[in-house]
């Protein structure tokens, strides 16, 4: 018979416990950390209240937006409130950007095809963060190229920065590099109610599909 001494039934539980706290503190250390670490400036904005889910952020309550009103690519005065009425799909971008706002705007175009007849209830926008390069005119033809019907605004820096308070907009313009510098930007997609609220945060990548559901649902 062995005579090796056998661990008590009561240090067994000890361990057992001790392991049970210790995966539950990782646990709520990962969620705590999830919900608070820092956005990274191509995915979405930063949102003080709402549910994530795989793609971006519900605001719940919907939260009431502060009218802005910028130059459009008929160099005329565009509000957001002149908006109102449809769904709108919201995108901060420039015109020299080499592969993120190409490939949304490749997105829009998807989401419109879609939609179907559903797109004349819904307005596409990019709102350049790149004012000094993006006049009017050159940011119609750029626009134009992915959908005619896709509208436009664009407006100083310290417009933007006006504006982009309520969307967490966090932009760079890298002028360091030469005559054709690239921009960091926030490269989330914005959907705002016919009533002006902000009602969904899309992380840049969301698959069209799934932006094309959460505005079926909403309308």
């Amino acid at each position: 018979m062995s005579s090796e001494p056998r661990k008590s039934p009561s240090r067994l539980l000890i361990a057992a416990l001790v392991l049970s706290l210790a995966i539950t503190a990782g646990s709520v250390f990962f969620i705590f950390y999830r919900l608070t670490m820092p956005t990274p400036n191509t995915g979405a904005a930063v949102i003080n209240s709402g549910e994530y889910f795989d793609g971006g952020t519900l605001v719940d309550p919907p939260r009431k937006l502060a009218d802005f009103t910028l130059t459009g690519i008929d160099s005329q005065p565009l509000s957001l409130s002149d908006l109102a009425g449809k769904v709108t799909l919201l995108y901060f971008g420039y015109t020299h950007c080499p592969d993120v706002c190409p490939l949304t705007l490749g997105d829009f175009k998807q989401i419109k095809e879609q939609l179907g007849p559903q797109a004349d209830q819904i307005n596409f926008v990019m709102i350049s963060v790149d004012g000094e390069r993006d006049t009017p005119e050159y940011l119609q033809r750029y626009l134009s190229a992915f959908d005619p019907t896709f509208l436009g605004m664009t407006g100083s820096g310290d417009d933007l920065k006006r504006v982009g308070v309520d969307y967490g907009l966090y932009f760079h313009l890298n002028k360091e590099e030469g005559e054709n510098y690239t921009v960091d930007h926030t490269a989330s997609i914005f959907m705002i109610d016919p009533q002006g609220n902000l009602r969904t945060i899309f992380t840049y990548g969301t698959e069209p599909e799934v932006i094309t559901e959460y505005i079926q649902n909403l309308l």
